[in-house]
């Protein structure tokens, strides 16, 4: 081995040790910044409300990225109750894109169109089961064809004239 491969194995390594020490930082950063917040439930709840998860890291101070290795560290437990939190979000967006439409005066009615819109469009991301424009299946049917494949795996039964059946023609 040269001394710069080994240099370069021991500046790597130092590298990747930095990093790790940074991202157990960042996570420590989260859990402390959820705990000041109410805990893991209030996140789910905030995120139940409709309120996305680059203003929650905005309000907790930390990135997206963390927020996701948070989510990940959590387990499937922590990751389904965000799920679940997210489907809910899309029933408040909803919710809330009726009570716009409800409120609107006739001054603001292009804002509260947009407003009602814009919810209305997160909530289907959201929720698409729910509020997502349902797709229709979309079935051709060419008869033509279907007629003429039935024609051609028609069988004819001919019965013989008098009786007799001869193959040679005379």
């Amino acid at each position: 081995m040269s001394r710069d491969t080994v240099a370069e194995i021991a500046e790597q390594s130092a590298a990747n040790l930095a990093a790790a020490h940074t991202a157990k930082a960042d996570i420590s950063k989260a859990n402390k910044a959820i705990h000041a917040m109410g805990g893991e439930n209030a996140v789910v709840e905030y995120v139940a409300q409709g309120g996305t998860v680059t203003a929650l890291c905005r309000e907790l101070g930390i990135g997206v990225s963390t927020f996701d290795r948070w989510l990940d560290r959590g387990g499937d437990a922590r990751r389904a109750a965000y799920t679940r939190a997210r489907a809910r979000a899309g029933q408040s967006l909803a919710e809330l894109a009726l009570t716009i439409a409800n409120e609107a005066v006739v001054a603001d009615v292009q804002v509260a169109k947009l407003r009602v819109d814009t919810h209305r469009w997160m909530a289907s991301k959201l929720n698409p089961e729910a509020f997502g424009d349902k797709q229709q299946p979309l079935i051709n049917i060419d008869l033509g064809s279907m007629a003429l494949d039935a024609l051609r795996h028609r069988v004819v039964h001919v019965k013989p004239v008098n009786g007799t059946d001869n193959d040679e023609i005379d």
